[in-house]
Order: structure tokens, then sequence, then C-alpha cells
């Protein structure tokens, strides 16, 4: 006979050999678990399916999770009152469920909270859905106190690219960390209120050299966190091309130190130009992504990128 979850009912089952597993018996806790045993292989194998479907292999999850099964399984024995043993089964299964899909929830989340999935997912409007490009600018642009250390930026990369396929019951539990742009207020609203709220300051009081500076480290926090997210060659050529950071500056087109560029780069010539052009292409297309705030902008970009490229930049 098959139950409405699927599962092979066993008739041996019964209320006294419940209530002698709650007593320790080892009679009832074989008959529970003998019970329980294809019950609890399916939610462990759900479970494992859920880290599957966010890149883990699910072999490396099932026993694991078969494991807290049993376990929470045990741990909630003590706990029924019911008098039936279909009580019983509904009892177990809401339980062992909960705890597996808390475990999971933990694993995928990577201790990321709130906050950090709300930020992460403003910078990922601005890195046009590039996940990794917007852990970068996580740690950068936003203004002071709403910025991401490393750690709490991966793990909110972590937890928004598990959250979307996890899932756990839509009933606005707060835990339930899943936000979509609009519901992080992309933008975080206008420049003053940003650096009012990150500088303590009334909004009023912000004077216009304020502003000039925030939008200065914006820009420059822009520019580092795209560098940092191409090769290493590419992100060389141009900060050594343009003396970004403060590193020696060789220049760009034919007023340009190139062979000093192939040498503290330690590559051929060639290489290096290529490297310098490559990078310029892969800069402009990041950089029109991040920043452009409409298509009709993104447009002006790329015009202005394809004519720059066709100078210097591509020399």
């Amino acid at each position: 006979m098959i139950n409405q979850e699927g599962i092979a009912m066993t008739n041996t089952l019964n209320l006294d050999q419940i209530r002698d597993a709650q007593s320790n018996g080892l009679s009832g806790t074989s008959a529970v678990l003998e019970a329980m045993n294809g019950r609890l292989d399916k939610l462990a194998d759900a479970a494992a399916r859920r880290m599957f479907a966010n890149g883990y292999r699910f072999e490396e999850h099932r026993e694991d999770f078969r494991q807290d099964a049993a376990l929470a399984m045990f741990e909630a024995l003590p706990r029924f009152a019911g008098d039936t043993v279909d009580a019983f089964y509904g009892f177990m299964w809401a339980t062992v469920e909960g705890v597996l899909l808390d475990k999971v929830r933990d694993m995928r989340n990577q201790g990321a909270d709130a906050d950090a999935i709300k930020v992460f997912a403003s910078m990922l409007e601005k890195a046009d859905g590039n996940v990794f490009l917007a852990e970068k600018f996580a740690q950068t642009v936003p203004p002071k106190g709403r910025r991401l250390s490393a750690d709490r930026a991966e793990a909110a990369r972590l937890a928004w690219q598990g959250t979307a396929s996890l899932d756990l019951p839509a009933n606005g539990n707060p835990d339930q960390l899943h936000y979509s742009v609009s519901d992080a207020g992309v933008g975080m609203g206008t420049l003053g209120e940003a650096l009012a709220d990150s500088m303590g300051l009334p909004e009023d009081l912000l004077t216009a050299e304020d502003i000039t500076s925030e939008e200065r480290r914006q820009k420059h926090a822009v520019v580092n966190a795209i560098l940092d997210s191409m090769s290493a060659n590419q992100a060389n050529a141009l900060r050594h091309s343009y003396g970004i950071g403060g590193v020696e500056c060789f220049g760009t087109g034919d007023a340009g130190d190139l062979p000093g560029l192939a040498a503290k780069l330690g590559l051929e010539v060639i290489q290096a130009r290529d490297a310098r052009v490559k990078g310029h292409k892969s800069f402009a297309k990041r950089y029109i992504k991040a920043v452009a705030t409409s298509e009709d902008e993104a447009k002006e970009l790329e015009a202005a990128a394809a004519i720059n490229l066709g100078r210097g930049g591509r020399k």
C-alpha cells in the first residue's frame, strides 16, 4: 500500500510501539525506525536535490541529510503527543522536513544577512546581472556604512545564487532571504539621501563638495571593481597604461611606452599590446553596463567608446 507521499506503508507500527520508543525501548525504537526509514530517505533526498540545484553535487549531501533526518526524528520523538499512528507520521514528516529545509537554507545562504543581500541586489543592477562584478561593486561602490566586507559580499552572492530555486513556502517568512531588485531599493534613493544616511547628516546640510567628492569616489570604485573582475594581464595592462592606483604609468597610443609596459608585465611586446587592446574593449563593455541608466545613454557611451577604441585606445 502506498500513501500520499509515495511511501510504501507498513502495517507493523502501532501506538504501543511509538510509546515504547518514546521510553527508549529497543523494540519500539526499531519498529519506528523501520516504519520511518523510507520517509526519512525521501525527505533527505529532496534536501540533497535542493543543494544540487544550486550547483552542489547530489551525492555529496544525500548521506549527510539522511543522518540529519534520522537525528531530527529521534530528537522530535519525545515531543509527539498524538493518539494515532497517522498523526505520528504527519508530525514526523513536518518536523523533519522543517529541520532539513533550515539546514539547506543555512548552507546555501552561507551566513549572508538580509541587509547584505539588499546591498548586493542594488549592485547587481549596476553590474547588469553579472554576479561576480556585483560582488566587487558591493565592496566599493555603496556609501560608507553600506559597503560590504569581502566575506559579506561573497556570502551575499552565494545566497543570491541559491535563493531563487530554494522552494520554501511563500508564507512571508522573514528568514526566507529572497529579494527582487525592486525589493532591494535599487540605487538606494538619491545621492543626497544615500550620503545623508551614510554621514548621519540632514540632507539639506550636505554641500556641493560632499556630493562631488562622493561622485568621484563612486567612479573610482566602479573603475577598480571592473578591473578586479577582468583577467590579470588585461587589468594590469590598463592600470599601467593610465597609472591607476599610483602604479608606474607607461601611457597609451603613439606617445606610450609599449616596450616598457611589456617588460613590466613580463610579456612580449605583441602580447602586451594584445592585452591592452582586449582590456580596453572588455573594460568599455563592462563600464557601460555598470553606469548607463538608459538604453539611449548606453548607445551614446558605446559610440564614444568605439571612437576612442578606433584611436589611441586600440594601440
